[in-house]
């Protein structure tokens, strides 16, 4: 292996700047900590970044306002997308959810004034309240659970059932509300701003019953300021108050159960149900005495039946088996045929035909019979069998029918038990409620104590509350605007990926050549020899920038084999090789470009050169180096490639062949730039490093994670050999004035045709 050349002394005090400490890369971005102790690169991260959103100043010095910013641009169609879903799900849920009508009533507060006679100067004041005191307390006694109560107890049992039927479920997190909570959900108190009215409102899909309960509320709420005065005025009113509270709800209580026994127990119509009853108990019993004739006629039969078989008699001579349709008809065909057969017997000898055969037709009419017989007399025991059962079952419902009639007597005179109660509860109620209000009248009002009064009963709108679309819409898109910022902003600062010069110099602590900016994939072949065909004109500077900055450096000026690598396939190496090669070979410089990636060879591909000459076949002897050599394929510039794709890559570059050639190719060329695979997929770049100059770091941004760029880096560390500088490829222009003033819009005008400029000149 050849020796490796010694480094200028400004390049080895370059590479001692930067050779200090390279392990402090943790401090870009969030991520803190580091690769490691000591190393290579005493300036690679050190201090970059402090808080959440370092990476991202890219422009001012870190400012927070300007890394949001970048945030945002970089991932806008999240915060588009966000936007989008929120309105969706908020215009969804709208459509999806139970319309609610709100029905509106207010109340206006008053404050008692003692002691008020008629002519009294304060006669004006008597219903001003003094405090807000007193209005917030009388708002508060409208929220009580009392008034629910009362309301609740003011509607019926179906009206109830309506209320709380459509809100019965809950939700996932409550589970199934109970009636308090249904009531005290639905009905709003609140006061009006700057005055004293209340407003009683209640949302319910039912707009009629809406109506109903919010004017319940109302009434209710009038009613409890009126008792709670009284009863600091008079304790006896309270006291005639309870006991009428407590007989309401007695009533009401008789009252359901009248309901109940009136509908379970069928109870409309009771003499009509009651005559129903016994004129279906008469046929029963006439269907019983009729059954019970049946089963004794049958039953005699089948004693008669039992006897004969008992003495081994034909059953044939019963006149009921006789009877039988189908004996019947075979008991005179067989007498028939027997006189017949006597006769014949007579008349003819035992093995005459016609004596034969009417024998065999007398035997065979024989067994019909006797089937026909015990078909007979198994009809006859099943219709006994039928008829005990027919006779038990008219027993039974005999039975239930006499239960029945029991019980709608039982329950008749239960009814009318409930009744008499109901009239003598309803008497007494009447005597409390005139002693209450008598009490009422001997009562005086109280300076203490507020009176509310029904300023408006409730009303309710055409349209439902829950069912704005727009507001919704609008509400649905604020609610996507913050979760697509929170989003954005979290995903940014986690986001560690090479964006910026900042991020190579501080983040991977390498200098940075130049920034490349996307080109499009529609130039083809074009892409690898940009300058010559000058289609993309920012690129083409982009690349004249990068070699300027490598001749006015003192490392690369000097330096003249170059080794340009990446973390990762797919960041542009070969597309920098080609073009940095192309502007020296420009500048008249004799430039050689070596495919060194023998496992996915690229730079003939991205050239159009076809066949397979190159690296593979000088190698194994099939052809000269000077046959392998693409020559001219710009002036001043060829092209080592591949070829076909070797087996064995690192024999192939460890082999003192190769090395040689390597040695050989630096007494013919000014600068050597080899394309190597990346270091972060295979090691084969690392074989070479000792054989070059110094190594160009290839990022493509927002792609590589500093993570790892940074590991690969810690590896060509290692090496000893510096590491020049790093291009960052493929740049956003939409993307690039937040990160990097190399695309300002300004610069637009130096991007011109020289054809363009000539004919303005």
């Amino acid at each position: 292996m050849a020796e490796k050349p010694q480094k200028p002394e400004e390049d080895q005090d370059d590479s001692a700047a930067r050779g200090r400490g390279y392990g402090s890369y943790g401090n870009y971005g969030n991520y803190g900590g580091g690769y490691g102790g000591g190393g290579y690169g005493g300036a690679y991260g050190a201090g970059y970044g402090q808080g959440g959103y370092g990476r991202y100043g890219v422009k001012e010095g870190g400012n927070p306002l300007y890394a949001y910013i970048a945030m945002l641009r970089e991932r806008f169609w999240w915060l588009i997308l966000a936007v989008l879903v929120g309105v969706t799900i908020a215009l969804v849920l709208t459509y999806q959810t139970m319309p609610e009508y709100r029905a509106v009533g207010k109340l206006r507060v008053f404050r008692m004034a003692p002691d008020v006679t008629a002519n009294s100067t304060a006669a004006n004041n008597n219903f001003n309240i003094t405090t807000n005191d007193d209005f917030y307390t009388a708002v508060e006694s409208m929220r009580s659970t009392a008034i629910i109560e009362s309301v609740s107890r003011q509607l019926t049992i179906d009206e109830k059932k309506r209320v709380i039927e459509p809100y019965q479920q809950g939700n996932i997190f409550s589970g199934p509300l109970s009636e308090q909570e249904v009531f005290g959900r639905q009905r709003v108190v609140n006061p009006l701003k700057s005055t004293f009215v209340v407003t009683v409102e209640f949302t319910h899909p039912n707009r009629e019953l809406a109506r109903q309960v919010a004017g319940i509320f109302c009434k209710a709420i009038q009613k409890n300021s009126e008792d709670e005065r009284l009863t600091i005025t008079n304790p006896l009113v309270e006291k005639l108050r309870s006991e009428i509270d407590l007989i309401e709800e007695r009533l009401r209580k008789l009252s359901d159960k009248r309901s109940d026994l009136i509908k379970t127990q069928k109870l409309l119509s009771i003499a009509k149900d009651t005559t129903t009853l016994n004129a279906e108990r008469g046929v029963l019993v006439r269907n019983r005495e009729d059954a019970r004739k049946q089963i004794d006629e049958l039953e005699i039969i089948w004693k008669l039946i039992l006897e004969y078989k008992k003495a081994a008699k034909d059953p044939y001579d019963i006149a009921q088996v006789r009877t039988d349709e189908r004996v019947a008809a075979l008991g005179p065909k067989v007498t028939e045929l027997r006189v017949l057969v006597n006769t014949m017997e007579k008349k003819y000898t035992d093995e005459h035909p016609t004596l034969i055969q009417t024998r065999a037709q007398l035997d065979q009419t024989q067994k019909e019979l006797t089937q026909a017989v015990a078909n007979s007399v198994n009809r006859i025991q099943a219709s006994v069998q039928n008829a005990r059962s027919s006779f038990d079952a008219i027993v039974a419902n005999l039975e239930r029918k006499d239960d029945e009639i029991y019980r709608l007597q039982a329950a008749n005179n239960e009814l009318e038990r409930v009744d008499k109660e109901i009239r003598g509860q309803e008497e007494f109620l009447a005597k409390q409620k005139q002693n209450y209000e008598e009490q009422k009248l001997r009562s005086s009002t109280s300076g203490t104590s507020t009176s509310i009064k029904i300023q408006e009963m409730p009303s309710v709108a055409d349209r439902p509350v829950n069912k704005n679309y727009y507001m919704n819409a609008l509400t649905g898109m604020g609610l996507g605007l913050l979760v697509g910022f929170g989003l954005i902003v979290l995903m940014g600062s986690f986001d560690d990926r090479v964006k910026s010069a900042k991020d190579v110099e501080m983040g991977l602590g390498l200098p940075l050549l130049g920034t490349v900016p996307k080109v499009t994939e529609a130039l083809g072949p074009d892409r690898a020899l940009l300058s010559r065909q000058d289609k993309d004109k920012v690129a083409t500077e982009a690349v004249r920038a990068i070699y300027s900055a490598m001749k006015v450096s003192p490392a690369t000026a000097n330096s003249r084999v170059f080794l340009v690598t990446s973390t990762r396939p797919g960041e542009g190496k070969t597309f920098v090789v080609t073009n940095l090669a192309l502007s020296f070979a420009q500048h008249a410089e004799r430039v050689l470009v070596i495919d060194a990636d023998l496992r996915l060879p690229n730079v003939g591909p991205s050239l159009g050169f076809s066949g397979d000459g190159g690296v593979s076949r000088w190698f194994n002897g099939e052809m000269t180096l000077d046959e392998a050599i693409v020559r001219d394929v710009a002036p001043g510039l060829d092209v080592l490639p591949v070829g076909m794709s070797c087996r064995n890559p690192t024999q192939v570059i460890n082999n003192p062949k190769f090395l040689a050639m390597l040695d050989e190719m630096k007494t013919r060329y000014d600068r050597i730039f080899i394309d190597s695979p990346p270091i972060g997929a295979v090691s084969d770049a690392l074989h070479l490093v000792p054989k070059v100059d110094g190594v160009i770091y290839v990022v493509r941004f927002n792609l590589v994670h500093m993570r790892n760029a940074g590991s690969c880096l810690a590896r060509l560390a290692e090496t000893g050999v510096p590491i020049l500088g790093a291009v960052l490829n493929r740049m956003s222009i939409r993307m690039a004035s937040v990160y990097t003033d190399s695309y300002d819009p300004a610069n637009k005008k130096y991007y011109i045709d020289t054809e363009d400029s000539d004919s303005s000149g």
